[in-house]
């Protein structure tokens, strides 16, 4: 059978793109042992190229390996680097570890002594508490000692007040007669008296006398244990009130009046003052200063 030249192309283009009718045809042309060589060196070539990349990739795995090894090794020195810090840092805390146990033997002793202040501090309060509590008694006994004393003040106070009224009877009695007898040696006749009279204040003296003309007069005194210049003011300023001597008027006694001021004490003052308002002044010893003139019931 003879075939066509496109035929034959056909062939040859099938044989071509078909490894198996290019094997069966090297099968039917080449001997065995041409077959099996080319056999061989295919398969040769097959595991030759695989060979290849297999060394490729081995070479991939071991340029992988080196760079790990790189970076183990960089691991490596970056681990011994911390290992340096980290015995620097132990180092480092020991010396902290050691300052602290200083410290804390320091801390120890402070508060051993810190104990031994507090007992002595607790002795302290003890005895301030027991100091208290004699104190508290103490005080106890004070304040009886101070309500006995208030007490017996109390009894002074009235003793004193018994004895300054009688004290002032005494005074205004001696002023009473001291004044009568200083009337009696200028002449004048004792009509009535002495008398205290209650008005607007106590006038500790009143005598109605006669002047050897016939006159009738009102004398009146007003006597104090000490007697000052303002004593002697205001009781002046009271007799020169017509207010004053309208009231004396209304109780009988009118005027014209002799003004007298009585000290059992009289200061240098009290004298300037009784010059000064023209009234008289009488002491234990006598008259001391005339009145300067009557005062009349009219009299402004």
């Amino acid at each position: 059978m003879v075939l066509s030249a496109d035929e034959i192309r056909a062939l040859i283009q099938r044989i071509v793109s078909d490894r198996e009718l290019q094997t069966e045809l090297r099968r039917a042309v080449l001997p065995d042992d041409e077959y099996n060589l080319i056999k061989l060196v295919r398969e040769l070539s097959v595991n030759v190229a695989s060979l290849s990349v297999s060394v490729d990739e081995l070479a991939k795995a071991q340029k992988r390996t080196e760079q790990r090894i790189e970076e183990l090794a960089e691991a490596q020195k970056r681990t011994e680097q911390r290992i340096e810090e980290l015995a620097e840092a132990q180092k480092r805390t020991e010396e902290r570890v050691g300052r602290l146990e200083i410290a804390m033997a320091e801390l120890a002793e402070a508060q051993k002594r810190t104990e031994e202040r507090v007992g002595r501090l607790e002795i302290a309060m003890a005895e301030l508490a027991e100091a208290q509590k004699r104190t508290e008694e103490r005080v106890g006994r004070l304040e009886i000692a101070m309500a006995e004393l208030a007490e017996a003040q109390k009894r002074t106070w009235s003793k004193l007040t018994r004895l300054e009224d009688r004290i002032g009877v005494t005074m205004e009695q001696e002023a009473a007669d001291t004044l009568g007898y200083v009337l009696r040696q200028k002449g004048y006749q004792i009509l009535d008296g002495p008398y205290n009279l209650p008005l607007n204040g106590e006038i500790d003296v009143v005598y109605t006398v006669q002047d050897a003309g016939g006159r009738r007069l009102t004398v009146v005194l007003e006597a104090k244990t000490r007697l000052s210049y303002s004593a002697v003011e205001d009781w002046a300023q009271a007799m020169r009130s017509s207010g004053f001597r309208q009231r004396l008027t209304n109780k009988g006694y009118e005027g014209p009046y002799l003004v007298y001021a009585y000290g059992m004490r009289a200061d240098p003052s009290a004298f300037e003052a009784a010059k000064k308002f023209g009234i008289g002044l009488i002491t234990d010893r006598g008259e001391q200063i005339e009145p300067a003139g009557e005062i009349s019931a009219a009299e402004l």
